[in-house]
């Protein structure tokens, strides 16, 4: 999504040249690799920007700004930071027209986001996506279903390289009106549906684990009481989670979950 072209933009906004977008892309799979205590991920942020300067000519003292403008601290979610690299480059486009952009701007414009995707991200990969996919990946393994779970491996690694693929053309066509993109609702959802995934999945693989303690067997069948405890899990808990109730009676409805579900799936019958 594009909004209007700012002041000193021209008058159409091109997407990324393909040769620019492809050295800025494989340099921000390692934005993390420079990581440090002081200023985070600054190095890695100045580096995937380095494609952009190095096609500008030559100038010292604007190359010198330049690097320094990013140096500073900077830390957001790595799945997300595409959407703050593209908006950069399109700022810096910005920059180089009549009367350029405003002192501090692009300063505030990588704080403000980088700062809000954070927050987002650590909600949707860290809390939502990547304990669904653990978990998904020892349930498929739990089956036996081996082949599956190199599947699930390839698809989840493939799926998140066409992800910041594609956030990094995204915040280069949004600039400033990326903030409406992170007001999206459908954020939100994914995050909601990404926890109660996590917490059917792990009722399902503590019931698994219990029961198979409990009977001694290798064998995995289902009984009739199976629908029920599924429906338990991905209705009833996100019911009790809304309410907001105390997280001890979390726990105790948790285990109270796993113990159903570790009799509802268990042994087949002779």
């Amino acid at each position: 999504m594009s909004g209007p072209v700012r002041p000193g933009a021209s008058d159409t906004v091109a997407s990324l040249p393909k040769g620019l977008r492809c050295a800025v892309f494989f340099r921000s799979l390692g934005l993390q690799a420079s990581w440090n205590h002081q200023r985070m991920q600054n190095l890695g942020l100045l580096v995937c920007l380095m494609p952009w300067l190095r096609g500008r000519e030559r100038d010292p003292e604007r190359d010198r700004l330049f690097c320094r403008r990013y140096y500073e601290f900077f830390n957001t979610n790595p799945y997300l930071a595409g959407y703050v690299i593209g908006g950069l480059l399109r700022l810096e486009r910005e920059r180089e027209g009549v009367g350029g952009l405003p002192r501090g701007q692009a300063q505030i414009f990588r704080d403000s986001l980088a700062r809000a995707l954070a927050s987002l991200g650590d909600q949707l990969f860290w809390l939502g996506l990547r304990p669904m996919v653990a978990l998904l990946g020892c349930a498929l393994a739990l089956a036996g279903q081996v082949w599956l779970v190199v599947a699930l491996g390839l698809v989840v690694g493939a799926g998140q390289l066409v992800w910041r693929w594609r956030a990094l053309g995204r915040g280069y066509a949004a600039g400033y009106d990326i903030v409406s993109l992170l007001g999206d609702p459908r954020w939100h959802r994914a995050i909601a549906g990404a926890k109660r995934a996590v917490r059917v999945l792990a009722g399902l693989s503590a019931g698994w684990l219990l029961r198979h303690a409990w009977e001694g067997s290798g064998q995995v069948g289902t009984t009739p009481w199976a629908l029920l405890a599924v429906l338990v899990a991905a209705l009833g808990l996100p019911v009790v989670v809304r309410r907001r109730w105390a997280g001890e009676f979390m726990v105790l409805a948790t285990g109270v979950l796993a113990l159903l579900l570790a009799f509802a799936l268990g042994p087949k019958g002779s």
